[in-house]
């Protein structure tokens, strides 16, 4: 059902630290460069970076290996940059079943992220007798939940918290439910 989800409810990670690497990179340069300008409008001369880089580079044999090599190691980091930017993220979230409201006409959708079904699994398995502590981990097809207690039978246990968690993400509404998996840790 999550490849009939419209675009909008598939959101792209975040990329916030590329981009604001990227724009203080930009933003570097652009200071670079306008100061320069300045520098060369009121002296009359370049600063001598500029020459310096320019002479140097005046000098390198551009046929040589290592022009290429680094030539096509810049192009190669470009594409993954320009790629990075265009190719969407993976789906994290999972869709969930909305039962029709008269007052809501149209096609109405929802989904809830990874996350929240961890979240949500491992309260539900907080207040399970039994359980001292509770953490989940979820994907989009499974759901790991890894339990601590005191008892030292956990054979009943494992199935109430199979049990508790599926029922739970049923009525949250979960289409389809994904598989659960426990783990118990037994006290000492």
């Amino acid at each position: 059902m999550s490849g009939n989800l419209p675009v909008s409810l598939r959101p792209r990670p975040s990329r916030a630290v590329p981009a604001i690497i990227c724009g203080l990179v930009l933003l570097a340069a652009g200071v670079v460069l306008v100061w320069a300008a300045v520098a060369r409008l009121t002296m009359g001369v370049w600063p001598p970076f500029f020459t310096a880089v320019s002479d140097w580079l005046a000098t390198l044999n551009w046929n040589s290996p290592g022009s290429w090599t680094a030539g096509v190691v810049l192009t190669v980091i470009g594409l993954v940059l320009l790629l990075a930017a265009l190719v969407p993220g993976k789906f994290h979230a999972l869709p969930l079943r909305l039962d029709p409201i008269r007052e809501v006409s149209g096609d109405s959708r929802a989904v809830m992220s990874r996350r929240a079904v961890a979240r949500l699994a491992a309260a539900t398995c907080e207040h399970i007798d039994g359980v001292s502590t509770a953490s989940a981990t979820a994907s989009d097809k499974e759901v790991h939940v890894s339990v601590h207690t005191p008892l030292h039978d956990t054979a009943d246990l494992q199935h109430w918290v199979t049990d508790g968690v599926r029922s739970r993400l049923q009525a949250s509404g979960l289409d389809p439910v994904p598989n659960i998996t426990v783990s118990i840790r037994p006290g000492r």
